[in-house]
C-alpha cells in the first residue's frame, strides 16, 4: 500500500476522531472507507465482488446424500417452488 499525506480542516478531524473512538477504528481504515465509497459513487472504482457463502444444513434437515445425489435432491426441491 502506498501512503498518502492529506490536510484536513479542524472539523473534520475533531469529527474524525470521535468516529474513531466510538467505533473502535483507525483514522486511516475511516479515510479509506470513506474515500473508496466516494470513488465508487463517481464510477471510478467498481463495487467489491461479494464472495459467495454456503451454509451447512442443520443436523436432521433430511438429506444425508445431498453431496451425492445433488441432481435428485434439487429436483425434488424445485417440484416443492411449482405447485400451486
Amino acid at each position: 500500500m502506498q501512503q498518502v499525506t492529506i490536510e484536513l480542516p479542524t472539523t473534520i478531524i475533531n469529527a474524525l476522531a470521535a468516529y474513531n473512538q466510538e467505533h473502535k477504528v483507525s483514522s486511516s481504515d475511516t479515510v479509506q472507507t470513506a474515500i473508496e465509497s466516494f470513488l465508487i459513487a463517481k464510477g471510478y472504482l467498481s463495487k467489491p465482488k461479494k464472495s459467495f457463502h454456503l451454509s451447512p444444513a442443520p443436523k436432521g434437515s433430511g438429506y444425508t446424500d445431498t453431496s451425492i445425489n445433488h441432481d435428485a435432491v434439487l429436483a425434488e426441491f424445485t417440484a416443492c417452488l411449482y405447485i400451486d
